[in-house]
């Protein structure tokens, strides 16, 4: 018996035994969810939104390094609840080697279909999307960034999964 104790209080001294954590953040938004993320119900898809991420050859070490910690929201392009063009973008492929937990969170985007549902948390709050279109586009097409008299959400992604050849496109109006 004394031997179980033993064991028991060495697992909870070396942080073996998961501590529970007896505060509750203040928002009535979940703690996750306070800042900047994006939820897609149908591909079962949970990811922080790195904000005002420059793209292309601006700055690849801040691009690459944001990528690594969730997805990306192109800087210069709208917040949720803001009139205009929301653009955030993320990995479908990664080298297996390099960091980050996010290197294939868009890899079955293009299971979206029409009036599919994206949620995007900001500042505590939700804001929802159905989906309106879908489609793939050459790299140079950069049209999809221009700008749009109302709220639009647009999702990208380099297509298909291990390559650079495409862009898959999805566009959301808000719900």
């Amino acid at each position: 018996m004394l031997g179980l104790l033993i064991i028991l209080f060495g697992l909870g001294i070396f942080g073996l035994v998961p501590k529970k954590i007896t505060t509750a953040p203040i928002s009535s938004a979940p703690a996750k969810y306070q800042d900047f993320h994006l939820e897609i119900p149908k591909l079962e898809l949970s990811a922080p939104i790195i904000p005002e991420v420059p793209g292309g050859d601006t700055d690849k070490d801040i691009y690459f390094k944001s990528l690594e910690n969730g997805v990306a929201h192109f800087a210069g392009t709208k917040k949720p609840g803001e009139n205009g063009l929301i653009f955030i973008f993320g990995h479908s492929s990664y080298y297996p080697w390099a960091a980050g937990d996010y290197k294939e969170i868009f890899a079955n985007l293009d299971d979206l279909a029409i009036d599919d549902e994206i949620s995007v948390w900001y500042q505590e709050k939700e804001y929802k999307y159905l989906v309106i279109e879908t489609k793939t586009i050459v790299p140079s097409d950069v049209s999809v960034l221009n700008p749009t008299n109302s709220e639009e959400l647009v999702l990208m992604t380099c297509w298909p999964p291990g390559t650079t050849t495409k862009r898959l496109i999805i566009r959301a109006k808000p719900i």
